[in-house]
């Protein structure tokens, strides 16, 4: 295996990326980890066995042209010794690293390639970021077979290998029971939806209102403004509990036992079609859009989650194996062994 610099700068990145890092360790690999600091408090959750001293690049912050110009001047010295890097899906982190790499002749593996809605707006900026970073890596590795065959009609350079999703692998290693009870589940946190917090608000307060024997748990973003507003409109109603972030196990935990989810999350799809539940999406696309529609609902109009919520029949389903059976980290390693001999 050649000299590999695997870099993460964010919460999904960083567990997605996971398996993969504890086949490097498990294999004797030659192998580094970096961690951009562009979410915070990750050191936190992070396996100290296998992460090789994670140097921080940058202060955590929600700017990301800050986050690009520190790993612009920062990273390349890092990877004059290595020979290749991993980047994971369309972060800031993900692109400037890649961008980085690119000027030094690197070789460039990216997983989770290939993801696209073919609106620059949606979801911003990560549909940019994950365009560009195909034009440069050298190595895609897919999540799906049709996301292989957007790279080929792109005309991308670099060699093509469909693997399945890695947060699948780590979801397996958790080894859960799913079940189904009352509870429902609430992300909200992309960038493009926040100019709609109100409208959304409204609607969630109706669902609440018709739907007394439902228990709903919101995951709540740190944002400022974000959380005073969800707190001020909702906060005292006795069937919705507000809480921080929480670690993915016990989040994945949630997932497992509820009745469905209300997230405009794309990895949250994923994970909740696997464990055999349904997501009412709070976006105008989805780039998961391999996913059956028995496990996802597309919400534009927030208005109209109660309608929604009528039409739809929430019973437990078998779990969604369309970006694969939890093995993608091993057919990765396997495929890097034999690229690099």
């Amino acid at each position: 295996m050649e000299s590999t610099l695997i870099i993460f700068g964010t919460r999904p990145e960083y567990l997605k990326l996971l398996p993969i890092i504890q086949q490097f360790h498990d294999n004797n690999f030659m192998y580094k980890t970096i961690y951009i600091q562009q979410h915070d408090k990750i050191n936190e959750i992070m396996n100290a066995d296998i992460i090789k001293i994670p140097i921080i690049l940058s202060d955590s912050t929600e700017r990301l042209c800050n986050i690009g110009e520190q790993i612009l001047s920062k990273l390349s010295p890092y990877l004059q010794k290595y020979t290749q890097i991993i980047v994971q899906g369309d972060t800031a982190t993900a692109f400037y690293s890649t961008l980085v790499a690119f000027q030094l002749k690197k070789k460039i593996i990216h997983i989770e390639a290939g993801l696209r809605t073919y609106d620059l707006e949606r979801p911003f900026p990560e549909e940019g970021y994950r365009q560009m970073i195909s034009r440069m890596a050298t190595i895609h590795f897919t999540p799906h077979v049709d996301s292989s065959e957007l790279l080929i009609k792109e005309k991308v350079q670099g060699k093509i290998f469909t693997v399945g999703n890695t947060i699948l692998d780590l979801i397996s290693s958790y080894q859960l029971k799913c079940i189904f009870t009352n509870l429902v589940i609430i992300t909200f946190h992309r960038r493009e939806n926040w100019d709609k917090i109100d409208i959304f608000l409204d609607g969630l307060r109706e669902l609440i209102k018709i739907t007394p024997n439902i228990q709903y748990i919101w995951y709540l973003h740190p944002n400022p403004e974000l959380q005073q507003k969800v707190k001020s409109k909702i906060g005292n109603l006795s069937q919705i509990q507000i809480v921080e972030p929480c670690n993915h196990i016990t989040f994945t935990k949630q997932i497992a036992i509820c009745q469905f989810l209300i997230t405009d999350s794309g990895g949250i799809q994923e994970e909740a079609s696997f464990l055999g539940k349904h997501c009412i999406v709070l976006r105008a696309s989805t780039e998961r859009n391999h996913i059956p529609t028995q496990y996802i609902t597309i919400l534009e109009n927030y208005s109209k989650l109660c309608e929604i919520y009528k039409t739809l029949s929430f019973l437990p389903l078998k779990p969604c194996n369309v970006y694969g059976n939890g093995n993608a980290s091993e057919q990765i390693i396997d495929i890097l062994l034999l690229e690099s001999n």
